[in-house]
């Protein structure tokens, strides 16, 4: 699958800023209550969701360039993409976008 050269026009990178501080923000939320639970997995997998998109929509260094944003403006950081190790201690894979490691 190829991806297009044509970046966002600003009303479109706000649109797109604005729902991954949406998800970054739910993700967040849910991790304070339970770093690992089902639902801190859901909002982890919405918000890496998002992230994949934009680089398959755009390129690495466009979507690099919103993701890095969203968490500058939220002031949260961004949580890794790979699956939850079995035993909850860490994510599986590289995942150069994130912040988050291990949960705690």
């Amino acid at each position: 699958m190829s991806h297009t050269t044509d970046l966002p026009n600003d009303r479109q990178r706000e649109l797109i800023a604005e729902y991954g501080e949406t998800l970054l923000t739910m993700f967040h939320d849910s991790y304070k209550r339970s770093p690992a639970s089902a639902e801190t997995e859901k909002q982890r997998g919405e918000f890496t969701g998002w992230k994949r998109m934009l680089v398959m929509l755009y390129n690495e260094a466009a979507a690099e360039e919103m993701i890095y944003a969203v968490s500058k403006k939220t002031g949260l950081t961004i949580p890794h993409g790979g699956p939850l190790a079995d035993d909850g201690s860490g994510y599986l894979g590289f995942d150069s976008y994130c912040h988050v490691a291990v949960p705690q």
